[in-house]
């Protein structure tokens, strides 16, 4: 059985890329294509040479390796998705949070599409993506009637391409019940693979000293989507408390003109620097929405508590008040308030490590590729 892997972009190493990555070691022989490709990002868990050769005669390729901006290929992702060529393949494995659903496949090609979310950007966060694109008047009052008519045709062909795979799955209900609004489409729901051992209390030892003592963790790429200056101005407040984020994007350097000096952010640490930063942190905070996210599962395995935006699907995963609390308000005003009494509650013990990690064990990665094989095999 010859298999096709699709991923979006390889561009970064997130919890995307762990779908595909558990992809890659159930089925080490599939060759890999994607839409943009990074090799100084990604090269160490997907190898240059992995990726399928008509990826490099993309226009996207060809835009993103002159450009390094994955936002100026967005104009051609259709184009390209729909030039890679599947016909050898019997199977193809399709990891999608924009257009890789998109792709054409021959019908006797069983095509399997895994929904990190429908693209927030063309349906539920359009508004946002508008207003963020310039501050400018004049600017954003053309791009705003341009943007319009192309969110038009991207829905329209959006929907229609959604109706080209065999089998839906959507990682969590929630994104199972943005499927079937947008695509009209019943989903398996299948969490994503967790690597709950790797994340077990002090398993890693490394030889780097801490950098960091008595701190919280954010773990997000930093984007003008995920409110991380929600918490920014929170911390702002209350100052003798020690906020460290955690990865990269375009929006870093927005946010730590923002920051004070409690504020501190961190590369992206994507192995043994990363899981070390975890086990060592006071616990996580999670202050926006989303379909769903590996990181907290991560690090309730730590044996962390977690403190969130009450976002029902965050109900999925959590036992609230045992292994995670909330704060309520759609416009975050009493996340200083619930704050405070949760650093309380977890200063006090109230939290308990083995309970936050016996709730992520649910999460199994071995469930998740079990799954996967019966799908491509039946």
């Amino acid at each position: 059985m010859k298999i096709a892997i699709l991923h979006e972009m390889f561009v970064k190493l997130g919890w995307a890329e762990k779908v595909v990555e558990s992809w890659c070691g159930i089925y080490p022989d599939a060759s890999l294509f994607t839409l943009i490709y990074d090799e100084g990002k990604v090269g160490e868990i997907f190898p240059k040479s992995n990726i399928n050769k008509q990826v490099f005669n993309l226009k996207t390729q060809k835009i993103y390796s002159f450009t390094k901006k994955q936002r100026l290929c967005l104009p051609y992702m259709a184009q390209s998705i729909e030039q890679l060529d599947f016909s050898e393949y019997d199977v193809v494995l399709c990891s999608s949070s924009w257009f890789a659903h998109w792709a054409i496949t021959k019908p006797e090609t069983k095509f399997i599409v895994y929904y990190h979310s429908p693209a927030r950007y063309m349906w539920d966060w359009t508004n946002e993506y508008k207003r963020d694109i310039s501050k400018n008047k004049f600017i954003h009052f053309v791009l705003n009637i341009i943007l319009n008519k192309m969110f038009l045709k991207l829905r329209q062909w959006d929907y229609m391409a959604s109706n080209r795979h065999d089998i839906t799955i959507s990682n969590s209900q929630n994104t199972a019940n943005r499927v079937k609004k947008y695509y009209k489409k019943e989903s398996i729901i299948l969490f994503p693979p967790i690597e709950t051992e790797r994340f077990a209390p002090k398993t890693v030892i490394s030889t780097k000293k801490q950098e960091f003592e008595n701190y919280y963790i954010i773990i997000s790429a930093l984007t003008e989507f995920k409110k991380i200056e929600i918490a920014i101005k929170a911390f702002n407040q209350i100052s003798e408390k020690k906020l460290v984020i955690i990865w990269e994007w375009d929006y870093k350097n927005k946010l730590k003109e923002k920051s004070k000096n409690n504020i501190i952010f961190t590369w992206a640490k994507y192995w043994k620097d990363l899981v070390q930063l975890v086990q060592y942190s006071n616990w996580l905070i999670f202050p926006w929405e989303e379909d769903f996210w590996i990181v907290p599962i991560e690090v309730m395995a730590a044996g962390k508590p977690v403190f969130a935006y009450r976002w029902w699907w965050l109900l999925e995963t959590i036992i609230e008040g045992t292994t995670w609390e909330f704060f309520n308000n759609k416009d975050w005003n009493d996340f200083v308030e619930k704050f405070l009494i949760f650093d309380e509650n977890n200063q006090e013990w109230k939290y308990k490590s083995s309970d936050c990690i016996k709730q992520a064990n649910i999460f199994s990665k071995d469930i998740f590729e079990e799954k996967i094989k019966s799908l491509v095999k039946n």
